[in-house]
């Protein structure tokens, strides 16, 4: 009896310390939720391989995280990069939401496809016609730009940060597969080169109709 005595004190002290490790809590995150919505892109980026992974210039893991819930107002959802290097040297990526940072060197762009997209569709000016545009719609972009070391964020082996940010697309009610896309590309005296990409597993979430439009 004197001997379980004894052992309580350890066995609470070990509760606490396992309960004071947040590793969730250590991720650094960068909310772009508030950021503009860039122009849509017609030429790219596109949708990488189907297969999950990511090219030699970006060795990063990439996952995507949606909350099961409700359409918000606008159809879009709130979802979250989840980007872990995974590559045995520290990486640094673009980091700001800010696009008026200066000259700009670095660009992540963040975007996902899914089943569940609603279709955009425009309307041609000379003949009314209304057809159904081949676009990509992105979900954040982030700048880096040389000289600033904020506008850039570190990451070492191992470790990971999360870019909160809107959908951007609107998206149809119903249980839909989706798929993270991540694009680096280097701006150098005007020009666009390619550092890598990277794309999540697909992830099936069941999405509903917003309250405002299920009345």
């Amino acid at each position: 009896m004197n001997r379980f005595r004894m052992l309580l004190p350890l066995l609470a002290l070990s509760c606490v310390s396992v309960g004071i490790i947040p590793a969730a809590q250590d991720v650094p995150t960068i909310d772009a939720t508030s950021q503009p919505s860039a122009p849509p892109r017609g030429r790219g980026p596109f949708p990488g391989p189907i297969a999950p992974g990511h090219s030699a210039g970006l060795p990063i893991r990439l996952d995507l995280l949606i909350q099961t819930g409700a359409l918000r107002s606008d159809g879009t959802v709130l979802v979250d990069f989840l980007i872990t290097n995974v590559g045995t040297e520290p990486i640094s990526l673009p980091a700001s939401i800010d696009q008026n940072i200066g000259q700009q060197t670095s660009v992540l762009t963040l975007w996902l496809t899914s089943d569940g997209l609603r279709g955009q569709f425009v309307k041609d000016q000379q003949t009314g016609a209304v057809f159904k545009a081949e676009v990509v719609v992105t979900s954040a972009e982030l700048y880096g730009r040389s000289g600033n070391s904020q506008s850039f964020n570190v990451l070492a082996p191992g470790t990971s940060m999360r870019v909160h940010a809107s959908s951007r697309v609107q998206l149809n009610p119903g249980s839909h597969s989706f798929t993270a896309h991540a694009e680096v590309r280097r701006i150098s005296k005007g020009n666009s080169e390619l550092v890598g990409i990277a794309d999540s597993e697909a992830v099936r979430k069941t999405i509903t109709a917003s309250p405002a439009t299920a009345r």
